[in-house]
């Protein structure tokens, strides 16, 4: 059983430099336009794939004379570009491919959390917030009653897989002082072409750079194995419109932090139909949000027009007895006007009237305003607030003893 689900949209990758969904496609025109990245220039194979992209949209700029749609807004291209294509006519097939070749390499490049599948060194790159996101449930958790909080994602990138080996692997966790609370971690996807994996965590000195000199400072890395753990963390990551380390084929290599050869990406028309590949990642999403007793919405804004992701709440909360509270995180909510209104309301008509007095929209008030709504906010009070994951309770089990 789960007692908390956190469901995490684009928002929550803003730090990771990732743009949101109204500056999606414009920087993938600036891709195409000048054909640099951070001022260097992009290979040829990234260069055609942002050109035929381009190319795609503009030859969708004839719709507007008889239709309305947003061809500034990635998920109407690949919406339009998803009933050409049940609509017999064959060619947008390859249309669709370019553009989500190019959604894969915009969502890559500019993500600032790299990681190259190496776990045995120190790796660090991208915003701190998402490593400190991975450090802090860990702490929360580690000798909890309440198991590892599932995590549902709508976001194709690698964001919370880099940041998780990250902040596992170096010397915040050291063998004889802050060791890490568990003795590996078993991470989960529950997507047909992905085994679940195992890793061990190993304890090592590391050679550590001071200046001019090296010196040898113990912390940890992780080994992937087969065996049985005694005490891993049980991590679950949904991702319920595919992402970018999703193979399309049976038997392709996979790794968490890779981008897959062809990565398997969900059209948003085509969320509508879940496929046999990707049945039990929605199957184990709606189980979980049926379980829990802690729902935390970090991100998302619920749009008017994501009519297929009110329904999954729906169904998700309905059967669910044991339910407590939903929490919305989003910086919209701290914000005075219509648009606050909107989403409150948005949020509010998926659940029953004695439901709605449950969800809490301003969960804290930071003196630091800049972090309302915002997922470094919401990491921020994940060690000490019980408003987000219900009271703390210890487990009556004997934690391990690594000493």
């Amino acid at each position: 059983m789960t007692d908390n689900v956190i469901i995490l949209g684009a928002g929550a990758s803003v730090d990771a430099g990732i743009p949101l969904l109204v500056n999606f496609v414009e920087k993938m025109w600036e891709f195409a336009i000048t054909g640099k990245h951070n001022g260097k220039a992009l290979s040829e194979e990234d260069k055609k794939i942002f050109n035929e992209a381009m190319k795609v949209k503009n030859e969708l700029d004839g719709y507007h004379g008889r239709a309305a749609f947003d061809d500034r807004n990635m998920e109407d291209i690949l919406s339009i570009l998803s009933f050409n294509l049940i609509g017999g006519k064959k060619s947008d097939l390859e249309k669709q491919k370019w553009f989500i070749r190019a959604i894969t390499r915009t969502i890559d490049l500019t993500c600032n959390v790299q990681h190259d599948g190496k776990l045995t060194k120190v790796q660090q790159d991208g915003h701190q917030v998402y490593r400190e996101f991975w450090r802090k449930l860990f702490e929360r958790f580690k000798n909890s009653v309440s198991s590892f909080p599932t995590i549902i994602s709508f976001n194709y990138d690698l964001v919370l897989e880099r940041s998780l080996f990250q902040s596992v692997v170096g010397t915040d966790y050291k063998p004889h002082s802050v060791r890490f609370p568990f003795d590996g971690i078993n991470l989960r996807y529950h997507y047909n072409f992905v085994k679940d994996l195992v890793f061990k965590a190993k304890y090592v000195p590391f050679t550590m750079s001071r200046g001019d000199d090296f010196g040898r400072e113990d912390g940890m890395i992780l080994e992937v194995t087969e065996e049985a753990l005694r005490n891993p963390v049980d991590i679950e990551i949904l991702k319920l419109h595919g992402s970018l380390n999703f193979p399309t084929k049976k038997g392709e290599s996979f790794f968490p932090t890779n981008v897959a050869n062809d990565p398997y990406i969900l059209p948003p028309v085509i969320n509508k139909w879940v496929g046999k590949n990707e049945e039990a990642v929605w199957r184990t999403g709606l189980q979980k949000l049926r379980e829990a007793k802690n729902i935390i919405i970090v991100g998302y804004s619920l749009p008017q027009t994501d009519i297929f992701m009110q329904y999954f709440l729906r169904a998700g909360v309905g059967p669910n007895l044991n339910l407590n509270k939903i929490i919305v995180h989003n910086p919209t909510l701290y914000q005075n006007g219509t648009d606050n209104e909107l989403m409150r309301e948005r949020f509010g008509n998926c659940f029953s009237p004695q439901l709605r007095s449950r969800i809490n929209f301003n969960p804290v008030d930071f003196s630091d305003r800049s972090l309302n709504g915002k997922f470094a906010g919401f990491v921020d009070r994940i060690d000490n607030a019980d408003w987000f994951f219900g009271h703390y309770e210890p487990s009556s089990k004997s934690p391990i003893s690594f000493v």
